[in-house]
């Protein structure tokens, strides 16, 4: 076997960005020990395998490029159907999968904290003191490991949210104290200038994100349990939800592609309170648009990909494609999605009127065809 040990530890340092001084005083060794496996004048002793395999955060067989091929392909199918499984799967069948992942791949930083949500979800529903111990252990591994700063605020998010439950107000609020505040955000200094000849398009991304960003956390006031649900705030939700609808179509204008989902969303949530007032024309215009919205977006996931918003305030970007930062329903359409949420009780007092059923059959028409066939029909 051609072990190209050397070859694989400078690729994985200088993809992390680590000098050759920062790894030997992490494991214990010179500099010049790090050059002179690097330019294959020889080989790290094996005792020190463990320690070099734990710092880049993989397995000694990758370390020795022993099968790595398979195992990256069966790591990348793994990942695949976990995220096929957040969309569409059980609780159960979620915590079962990640544990088995975890077996295979203890030191894949996503894994761990895909298995930390699972485990954290199953301690909601057990109270068992010993998921909720293993969630944190994960997370703090992560934290302190992970060089892939998506995974490691993901890290940090979970484990607050962890803290947050159990009531440890302080340690949930020093650990978010790990990520940058908004004002040093990636997009925030972009969108000041770098001088390659984009700022126009740094600023409207900013713009993008920032909107969605109020966008979500308006709806996300509107449910929060410290707003309580009861009928004295109806009508103060049914507001700032329109205030957020406002919002979106300020910015992104009537073509707005990807986002028709957000408005959809929120029109579905104006009618539950609606219905609940007794409200029935406001309840079934609410569900007209959202039904509207619904549909818009389904097409659009299909159709425009690729087409720029017509706004002034975003007119240079496109609808993007799906990245580790953008993702979207790969498993079912948004109608399908929202035609589940009619079959609430709540809206049996409404269900004979023609209007309704309407809506009903729209949605039905995009509901049973999955994203990637739409608009094939």
């Amino acid at each position: 076997m051609n072990i190209k040990i050397g070859t694989i530890i400078k690729n994985l340092r200088t993809e992390n960005n680590i000098t050759q001084e920062t790894l030997a005083t992490s494991i214990g060794v010179t500099p010049q020990a790090i050059s002179r496996w690097e330019s294959e004048g020889g080989y790290p002793d094996i005792e020190l395998l463990p320690a070099l395999a734990n710092f880049f955060s993989i397995s000694t067989d990758e370390l020795l490029g022993y099968n790595l091929s398979e195992r990256e392909k069966n790591l990348s199918n793994i990942k695949n159907e976990l995220l096929r499984l957040s969309e569409i799967g059980t609780h159960k069948q979620r915590l079962s999968l990640a544990r088995e992942a975890f077996i295979k791949f203890p030191n894949d930083a996503y894994i761990k904290v895909y298995l930390a949500a699972c485990l954290f979800d199953e301690w909601n529903n057990t109270q068992d003191e010993s998921l909720i111990n293993e969630a944190e252990t994960l997370c703090l591994s992560v934290i302190d490991k992970c060089r892939d700063e998506d995974i490691r605020y993901d890290a940090i998010s979970t484990l607050c949210a962890i803290y947050t439950h159990l009531g440890n107000h302080e340690k949930a609020k020093s650990t978010l104290q790990q990520l940058s505040p908004m004002k040093y955000c990636r997009e925030t200094a972009l969108a000041c200038g770098i001088g390659d000849g984009n700022t126009e398009w740094y600023i409207q991304d900013e713009i993008e994100k920032f909107t969605d960003g109020l966008g979500l956390t308006i709806k996300n006031y509107v449910l929060n349990s410290y707003l309580t649900d009861d009928p004295s705030t109806w009508d103060k939700k049914i507001e700032m939800l329109g205030v957020s609808n406002k919002l979106y179509k300020m910015i992104f204008g009537e073509n707005l592609m990807f986002y028709h989902t957000r408005l959809s969303y929120n029109y579905w949530l104006i009618s539950t309170y609606q219905i609940e007032q007794g409200k029935i024309d406001e309840t079934l215009d609410s569900l007209e648009k959202m039904c509207y919205h619904s549909v818009e977006y389904d097409k659009s996931y299909i159709n425009d990909h690729g087409k720029c918003f017509t706004s002034i305030f975003t007119n240079k970007l496109i609808y993007p494609e799906p990245s580790k930062d953008f993702q979207e329903y790969a498993q079912h359409t948004n109608c399908y999605y929202m035609l589940n949420k009619l079959q609430h009780p709540r809206y049996d007092c409404i269900r004979q009127i023609p209007r309704f059923d309407s809506f009903v059959k729209s949605l039905e028409k995009y509901a049973s065809i999955t994203p990637r066939y739409l608009g094939q029909d």
